[in-house]
């Protein structure tokens, strides 16, 4: 199984905007920045920093949205888009237990007003994600003719997906937002699973 060659870059421009950042964005006791020699074991360390920590950066506050790229305080377009989406995917269970738990009958912390509206935030959130999934597609993030088409259909039902969830949210029910929050959970995981280029034959 491998990744397709747009996501790794991607990855790659997260662990590099990490590694390179200036010393006052590390360790207080940084005092200068060291380059050590390109090698081929380095990029593929740096590549596999970027793996275990994508969903880790992914949670992060937002950068500065003007920041430069080359000063280590925002990503590429590509790079940003699949951190957001990374961002989506880890949040959507967490929601779904939320309120699950808070749509009990039994529930010792119910959904209040003030969380409620939160949840109709978060799923504008949802809605934006199908855009970064528009986005990143059509940008390149996706070759194949087949998975391309799929990929489109899946961003088109993620956002009918988050304006259905207007209807439960506006009638405070909770079973029925976490049916939705379900269905939008399943798309992300169809799409991320086109990301990967896995052979006919292994």
């Amino acid at each position: 199984m491998r990744i397709s060659c747009t996501l790794i870059v991607a990855i790659a421009s997260i662990a590099a905007a990490t590694a390179f950042a200036p010393c006052s964005q590390r360790a207080k006791g940084c005092t200068e920045l060291t380059a050590e020699p390109l090698t081929r074991r380095s990029i593929l360390t740096t590549v596999a920093t970027g793996l275990s920590t994508a969903s880790i950066l992914a949670v992060s506050g937002s950068q500065p949205a003007f920041a430069e790229v080359a000063k280590g305080d925002s990503l590429p377009e590509g790079a940003a888009q699949f951190k957001r989406l990374l961002s989506l995917k880890s949040d959507l269970p967490v929601v779904i237990k939320r309120v699950n738990e808070g749509g009990a009958t039994d529930s010792s912390t119910p959904i209040d007003k003030k969380e409620w509206d939160a949840l109709s935030d978060f799923m504008r959130k949802v809605y934006k994600g199908g855009e970064d999934m528009k986005s990143y597609t059509k940008g390149g993030g996706i070759y194949d003719p087949e998975k391309k088409k799929k990929a489109e259909e899946d961003y088109k039902l993620l956002q009918r997906i988050a304006q259905a969830g207007d209807v439960p949210i506006s009638k405070e029910d909770p079973a029925g937002l976490a049916g939705v929050l379900r269905k939008a959970d399943a798309v992300m995981d169809d799409f991320f699973e086109l990301l990967r280029d896995i052979p006919d034959e292994i």
